[in-house]
């Protein structure tokens, strides 16, 4: 457990645009920053950073919280392993968190599991002379990269889980080890060179393996679970984070041996896709640190036929995606072997932009013209610019040697621009005294009580008394109130609390604003009053409203310093 206090000044500390700016593009935007939002796919900015208020929204997805919070939906961790990584990338010492047993458990298993691999990796000569000879690895190398070997018939998961006193049920139930139909445990990596495999934070959730020699499968990677799923790791990425931002592109590619491949050749920048699924999650990734993206797979049919099929995944994504495919050799590792590192640089320029290899490859066979169209047609279907679709259908007519207008109906081509909007193209109304009140709040909490107590939100106009009654129910934080707020609303308060009001005086202000409310409150009794007078006939009634109505007149009076009354 922690203390309140404790926690609160943990996050005092800590610098959210900093640690933000570690997996997003931000730019000063006004008080606040902003950039294009990872937890969803969008074209224009509409993630806004606060350091201030220590907070992040999107008003395109809602996603809001403190800096805790985004590291824990940014990289899939629980509240302690966040609070640990906030408190790494800060630079401070973290509060008296640990992890969870279960999680701590879990990834303190697959360190010891990888040490005992790499362990017997250089014990067994023949695993070793596979890598080093056949390879091209230095034994330098092979610890960089923590790479190991699980012997036949190996026992390694099992043998750890022993020393930690860790039971079978828990490795059955992480898919760590299989049981066959006789009761007995197996496990599922044997005669394979191993691979690590660690998340964004740098813990090893699983192990990727490979035959030597020849076998199938070839590669072999650990079972899903609650720590690893394929489609959310790229493997090394969380040595290349540092480099894709610094270079302002990351190379993707295919498999352990080619990422290794690239690392080994000073292309620190690269990662690897866990088999040929390449997905919007990957891409957020990625996006986060850079819009540019070289992908390169293996030359072979599968391998064209993987980078084709990336199309529906990028489709709508605003990248820079190139495509890098090899003549003279099948894929980097083997070109690395073939050519020196500083060649690639060159390769590297000629490489196509991803559409244009797309369209290529889709309409390579132009004898059928239409079912060619028809093949690429659903990966345009949803792509958010407008300009980049009829770039494609021109890319496509000229090859198909056809009318664009031909094409274009028949892929039933909508013209739909978009209407995507920021923030700062709304119009920013002049701020009233409701908007300092709701300013005034959000400054600290002491200010919050004092406008509390001398505000009735009764008479307040309804987005501000909006705001006051959800204070009232307990949603204290910025980013709580964000999350319940439509999105008109949201982006009005979230302009109001971070905007650079200077308040001189806040007694003065709050008096100011009372009398406001009271006025609002006489005059809506005055309108009462002469509905109700109307509708009365009786003389001493009516007597005894216009006297009210005398009074209420009088009060304004004084308020204002000028008669508002009629009678």
């Amino acid at each position: 457990m922690y203390v309140k206090k404790e926690f609160e000044d943990f996050k005092s500390q800590c610098d959210i645009v900093s640690v933000v700016s570690h997996y997003v593009v931000l730019e000063k935007a006004g008080s606040s920053y902003r950039g294009l939002c990872p937890f969803h796919d969008e074209k224009t900015p509409s993630f806004y950073v606060n350091p201030q208020k220590g907070f992040f929204h999107c008003f395109g997805c809602g996603a809001s919280g403190d800096v805790i919070e985004f590291v824990k939906k940014i990289e899939n961790l629980s509240f302690q392993e966040a609070v640990q990584k906030v408190a790494e990338l800060s630079g401070i010492e973290s509060p008296l968190f640990s992890l969870n047993d279960e999680s701590s458990k879990y990834f303190t298993l697959m360190e010891n599991v990888a040490k005992s691999y790499q362990k017997i990796l250089f014990s067994k000569k023949e695993a070793l002379s596979y890598l080093i000879q056949k390879r091209g690895f230095s034994e330098e190398e092979i610890k960089r990269f923590e790479i190991g070997y699980a012997p036949i018939n190996s026992t390694v998961i099992s043998s750890s889980a022993l020393k930690m006193k860790i039971e079978n049920e828990y490795l059955m139930k992480y898919g760590l080890v299989g049981r066959n139909a006789n009761g007995r445990i197996y496990e599922f990596f044997n005669d394979r060179i191993m691979f690590p495999i660690r998340n964004q934070s740098g813990k090893i959730v699983a192990f990727g393996g490979r035959i030597i020699g020849d076998g199938e499968p070839k590669y072999l990677n650990s079972s899903e679970n609650n720590y690893f799923s394929k489609s959310k790791v790229l493997y090394l990425f969380d040595r290349a984070k540092k480099k894709i931002k610094e270079a302002n592109f990351a190379i993707i590619c295919e498999g352990y041996m080619d990422a290794i491949a690239f690392h080994k050749n000073g292309f620190e920048n690269a990662c690897a896709i866990l088999g040929v699924n390449l997905t919007h999650d990957h891409l957020k990734m990625i996006k986060g640190l850079t819009k540019n993206m070289l992908l390169i797979l293996d030359s072979d049919r599968a391998g064209i036929t993987a980078m084709e099929r990336f199309g529906s995944t990028l489709a709508g994504e605003d990248m820079n995606v190139k495509v890098l495919t090899f003549e003279d050799v099948k894929d980097p590792d083997e070109f690395f072997r073939v050519h020196k590192s500083g060649e690639f640089n060159g390769f590297a320029k000629n490489a196509n932009e991803y559409w244009d290899f797309y369209v290529r490859t889709a309409l390579g066979d132009t004898s059928d013209k239409f079912k060619a169209i028809r093949r690429f047609s659903e990966s345009i279907k949803w792509m958010n610019s407008p300009a980049l679709k009829t770039s494609i259908i021109q890319k496509a007519a000229k090859l198909l040697m056809m009318n664009e207008k031909d094409i274009m109906y028949e892929l039933r081509y909508p013209d739909d621009l978009s209407n995507n909007r920021t923030i700062h193209n709304v119009k920013i109304e002049q701020m009233d005294f409701e908007d300092h009140l709701i300013y005034i709040m959000f400054l600290n909490e002491n200010l919050k009580i004092k406008v509390l107590e001398k505000i009735e939100p009764l008479y307040l106009s309804g987005f501000a008394k909006k705001i006051f009654d959800l204070v009232s129910k307990g949603e204290s934080s910025p980013q709580e109130i964000l999350k319940v707020l439509p999105k008109e609303e949201g982006e009005r308060f979230f302009r109001i609390i971070t905007s650079d009001l200077k308040i001189d005086d806040f007694d003065e202000t709050l008096r100011v604003a009372a009398d406001k409310i009271k006025e609002r409150e006489i005059r809506s009794d005055l309108s009462k009053l002469e509905k109700e007078l109307i509708l009365t006939e009786d003389p001493q009634k009516r007597m005894v409203m216009k006297k009210k109505m005398i009074s209420l007149y009088a009060i304004l009076k004084g308020k204002r310093g000028g008669s508002n009354g009629r009678e």
